[in-house]
């Protein structure tokens, strides 16, 4: 059986130093470019501004799927944000990818504070 390819939606929006992208459908080998590419244009173009961003908001309540390539975007998601100095928040996350994450032992990394001191929150 095979899966038919799945299609990634992005949508992201500024409100009070918050950049917020919504994801849908399937973080999977061959979309995740489009999810790194959105997050760090969204925050260089926010943290050009006078703007201050506190934080990156990866909304991945419409997510279906998460595969390693999925989860190492992620991972270069919070890379991203650690090295710019902004918080890294996944809300609303499938219990599947809570699952994916406890069992890669990623779980605790994604919810610790950044390195800049910022912190990171566990909202489902």
């Amino acid at each position: 059986m095979t899966r038919p390819v799945s299609r990634l939606s992005l949508h992201a929006e500024f409100q009070q130093g918050v950049v917020t992208v919504h994801v849908g459908g399937s973080l999977e080998f061959g979309v995740t470019d489009s999810l790194l590419a959105t997050v760090t244009d969204h925050l260089d173009r926010a943290l050009a501004g006078s703007r201050p961003v506190r934080q990156l908001n990866l909304d991945l309540a419409g997510v279906t799927f998460v595969d390693s390539m999925g989860l190492a975007a992620l991972l270069m998601a919070r890379r991203v944000t650690d090295a710019r100095g902004v918080a890294l928040r996944l809300s609303r996350r499938p219990e599947s990818l809570d699952r994916l994450l406890r069992l890669t032992c990623t779980f605790d990394y994604f919810m610790a504070p950044a390195a800049s001191g910022g912190a990171a929150t566990p909202d489902q």
